[in-house]
Formats: structure tokens, sequence, C-alpha cells
């Protein structure tokens, strides 16, 4: 049995679509955004302008302003979380924001591209995708991916050495049997696949850095299974690792950020 198993329960989808809004900044100013060579390559796979784009649970817009930079005609945002809603509103006035969770949203498609970045494990993948592929117009372009910062086994030391720390407290949909839910390659195409997409694609992009105690702290403050804690607990395993960066890692840790991508075609109807 893996070390993933052995730390339990696990959080409920629904629990995603109000954790983050409570400190918006935070989690805007701690989370990096995604690499470059993934936008050219959703790009490059779709090989038209993006007319219309619409994008699943945007958080802060971290993809969100990247994705604009495509210069769509059309923007929709769904954002389940009012406080991340109306902090999308306010940072980007060509941003259609719809307050309501992708699969239940009543909006009009059909978009060139529908994008999810680091939040699908929140949503019922066979209904999530079933929708997506609704407003996609043929031919159109699914894509999902997510920045992963603690996946063990892949030459983070940090995040070997983090797994203890975790123990008893319940993890997100993300955290799958013994590595990320993204890595789950025949789960994912098998979804896709099963929702009539073509073309599907899988790519993966590394990405290494050190962080100091500080910004570590400021970075797991973001994480669902970290929000989720009573505020004391929270403090508790906080100062854990910040200490555990400064005592084993000299104030310097490693973090590889892993970023999996999904790519996938919408057929004709």
């Amino acid at each position: 049995m893996s070390d993933r198993e052995t730390i339990s329960p696990r959080l409920s989808r629904e629990s995603g679509r109000n954790i983050f809004g409570t400190d918006a900044a935070g989690y805007d100013a701690a989370r990096p955004g995604y690499p470059a060579a993934l936008y050219e390559t959703i790009a490059a796979y779709a090989g038209s302008p993006f007319r219309a784009i619409g994008e699943i649970g945007p958080g802060t817009g971290l993809a969100t302003s990247a994705m604009l930079e495509f210069e769509p005609e059309r923007y929709v945002a769904f954002e389940p979380d009012t406080a991340l809603a109306a902090y999308l509103g306010g940072r980007f006035a060509n941003v259609d924001v719809v307050n309501d969770d992708f699969c239940a949203a009543e909006v009009e498609g059909p978009f060139d591209l529908i994008g999810a970045a680091s939040c699908f494990h929140w949503l019922d993948p066979e209904i999530a995708m079933a929708k997506a592929r609704s407003l996609l117009h043929p031919g159109g372009t699914l894509a999902i991916w997510w920045n992963v910062y603690r996946e063990a086994g892949v030459g983070d030391d940090f995040a070997d050495a983090m797994v203890p720390l975790l123990a008893g407290i319940p993890l997100p949909p993300s955290e799958g049997k013994g590595r990320h839910y993204s890595f789950d390659r025949d789960l994912h195409e098998g979804h896709l696949a099963g929702a009539g997409f073509t073309r599907i694609e899988h790519h993966v992009f590394r990405r290494e850095r050190t962080l100091t105690g500080e910004e570590m702290r400021s970075l797991y403050a973001t994480f669902s299974l970290v929000r989720y804690l009573s505020e004391d607990r929270r403090k508790a395993l906080l100062d854990a690792i910040g200490d555990l960066v400064e005592t084993r890692f000299g104030g310097a840790a490693p973090n590889v950020l892993l970023s999996p991508l999904y790519l996938a075609t919408a057929p004709a109807k």
C-alpha cells in the first residue's frame, strides 16, 4: 500500500466550489502560472484561431491572462466560487464571468476552445466532458491541464519529505492512489474517448525551482488540504513546513513543477 493510500479521508468535490476564494489575493500571489510551451502546444494542436474561448474554474485567472493572448472575440469563464468570480470580474474587463458550476451553467456555445486549468478533479468528468463536447464547434479543442507541486518519486526530495506531515489530513480528489490524479493517463483518455472526443494527445511539461521556507508556506497555504483545516491545525502544519525547509534543506527546498496536458477534438455532430 502506498503512502497516499494511507492518508485519508477525502475532501468532497463540492468543497472545491468555495474553499479557495477565502484568500484570492494570497492564492494569486503564491501560485505560479503555466509554462509558455503548454499554450504553444494548444495553439499548434488546434491549428486555427480561437474566436470563442470557454474556461472552466479559472480561479484567480492564472490561465485566463495567458489564454486572452489568443485574442478571442468572446471569452466566458465559469467560476462557481462567488469570491473568485468577483475577483475575476475586477481583474478582467473583457471576460464574461459566469458565477456557476460549469456542468450546471446555462450558456450558449459554440466555442473553439474550452480550457480547464488545475480544476478538473473537482468535477464529474463524464458530465463535464459531455457538456464541453456539446458547447464546442465540431473540430473544437478541449484542453485540460494541471500544475502538480508535490509528486513523490520525481526527483523532488521535499515532496518525499512532506508525506509524514500530511498523515491523517483529508486530501482533495486530485490525489490519486500513489500519484496525482492528472497522471492517470488511461483514466483521462478513457473518459475523453467515451465522451466521443478524437485526436487525443497527452503531454507533460517539467520545471524546477527552489523555494524559501516562507515561499513554501505561502504555496501550501493555497492548497485545499491546508485551507480545509482549523486555524490552529493549519498554522501548525505551515510552521512544520517552514521548519522542514530551514532544517533539512538549508532554507532553499526543491520544488518540481509538472504540468500534464490532455488535448482532444470535438467530432462532427
